[in-house]
């Protein structure tokens, strides 16, 4: 029985070793993808931001900016820190208290002033407590972007919601050329993303699979939205297991 009782705990020690140093190398991870999510951040922010990692690199960010486009800047910027699968984003925006009427004013005003690359025209804003309704149309995807862009940096903008179509002049590409140059784009730039697959109707591109990262998952889309006659891009990508 001593015999068997010294076999069982020269198995069951080193296992339990393992299992120890598992946990201990989750939990170094988590802290050195903290690190690298911080670093990336303070290249551009001098703000102290509360950020924390999960074992599954789900990051979760807390604290304040002084307007909504910090609070997407900084989202956009964790999506490309290496291991971040994804992102609970719980910065506050403390913006100054602008009224309604003001904020509407600001941002027709800045489209405005970029009519070359937009048509503000067409574009309706509308405000409410802060909140910035966009609507109208666009020949362009990234036009909609733009504007988008623009209106999160105003004073007073606490949140955004987008409902501008894009309608592609005569100069759009055709689905089938779409799908070539969205072929392109995969064997360009992420030609090790092998399990990505797309489909184009009318305008509107379908991804779908999955990808190796978050920051491969937001760049196809990138790229995809930049192509003429892309009217919308529907993104159901998933990340894949570890």
């Amino acid at each position: 029985m001593k015999t068997l009782s010294k076999i069982y705990l020269v198995i069951l020690l080193p296992l339990l070793f393992l299992s120890f140093s598992a946990i201990n190398f989750a939990q170094v991870n988590t802290k050195l993808l903290e690190s690298k999510v911080e670093k990336t951040i303070g290249g551009y922010y001098s703000d102290h931001f509360d950020i924390s990692a999960s074992n599954e690199g789900v990051i979760t960010i807390k604290g304040t900016t002084n307007t909504l486009f910090d609070k997407l800047k900084i989202g956009e910027l964790i999506s490309n820190v290496e291991g971040v699968r994804s992102i609970n984003n719980k910065i506050e925006v403390q913006t100054e208290p602008t009224p309604d009427n003001i904020i509407k004013y600001n941002i027709e005003n800045e489209l405005e002033l970029n009519n070359i690359i937009l048509e503000p025209k067409n574009i309706i804003v509308d405000v409410s407590n802060g909140v910035v309704n966009l609507s109208g149309t666009v020949s362009y995807f990234r036009e909609k972007l733009m504007a988008q862009s623009i209106a999160s940096w105003q004073d007073g903008v606490v949140d955004i919601t987008s409902s501008i179509k894009v309608l592609p002049s005569s100069k759009a590409k055709s689905d089938d050329n779409l799908k070539q140059l969205i072929a392109d784009i995969l064997q360009k730039h992420f030609s090790l993303e092998n399990k990505v697959n797309y489909t184009v109707s009318n305008g509107i591109v379908s991804i779908g699979g999955s990808v190796s990262s978050l920051y491969a998952k937001d760049h196809i889309q990138e790229e995809i939205q930049n192509l003429l006659g892309v009217k919308e891009v529907v993104n159901t990508l998933t990340l894949q297991a570890l």
